[in-house]
């Protein structure tokens, strides 16, 4: 049998109950589980806690894809749907994109590695002949597009399930189909990243908030490529309107 009791405290009304021997079993108000201000303080310490979790698992630098693609898959199920527990859900989706993601990965690393090499020896064996310039323009741009379909790559592993081969061309068509929300899910990228580089300290929020800002962008876009009965079923599940 429970009693419990009302304490007024200025405007905020606390609930207290006991069991017969006297122990406190909850608080009611602001301080219970469900009120809004303890919701938020468990959003917040998701958030830090999810950001640690990606920086560890991408210390190793191959497995930086695989923890990217569980940052999103994380971000976007636990931290923006309140759907499961931010450790259970990232490692869930750590080990499903594990292989495709650092596949994936190793390949555009070497790309970006070896364009960066191109631009640096070009330099050094034009010196300062007209060609330079131009060739120069080119291996960055070309760099550029290659950082523009990785930014489609880990969220749309996280997201679906394809063949590799699938996976890089339908990232290449949505980089330049949706072409405008690529540029701007390019500066989300680059904002969170030079946050974290000016403050360090960021590296305990920002990836979690840079992914969430980055669920906002592609979820818009994955939307209309998912049929009628997986959007029910992402309604249902979120227990609100798909974008």
């Amino acid at each position: 049998m429970y009693n419990g009791y009302d304490v007024i405290v200025g405007t905020m009304r606390l609930r207290y109950e006991f069991n017969s021997k006297g122990d406190l079993l909850t608080m009611g108000g602001i301080f219970s589980l469900e009120s809004p201000l303890m919701q938020g303080i468990s959003k917040i310490l998701d958030c830090i806690f999810l950001s640690i979790l990606w920086v560890v698992f991408s210390i190793p630098i191959i497995t930086f894809g695989a923890s990217t693609s569980a940052l999103y898959y994380t971000a976007n199920k636990t931290i923006r749907n309140s759907r499961g527990y931010v450790w259970q859900q990232f490692w869930k989706g750590f080990k499903s994109s594990f292989k495709q993601s650092t596949i994936l990965w190793i390949i555009i690393a070497l790309l970006l590695l070896l364009l960066y090499n191109d631009v640096q020896i070009v330099g050094i064996i034009g010196g300062e002949a007209a060609w330079v310039f131009g060739a120069k323009v080119f291996f960055i741009v070309f760099a550029v597009v290659v950082a523009m379909v990785a930014l489609y790559i880990f969220p749309y592993i996280a997201r679906f399930s394809a063949p590799l081969k699938s996976v890089a061309k339908n990232c290449i068509y949505m980089t330049v189909r949706h072409l405008p929300w690529t540029f701007l899910a390019l500066l989300v990228v680059l904002g969170t990243l030079l946050i974290m580089y000016i403050f360090p300290i960021a590296l305990f929020f920002m990836p979690t908030l840079g992914a969430l800002l980055a669920t906002l962008i592609f979820e818009r876009i994955f939307v209309r490529y998912m049929s009628e009965e997986d959007r029910l079923r992402e309604r249902k599940l979120n227990g609100k309107e798909y974008l």
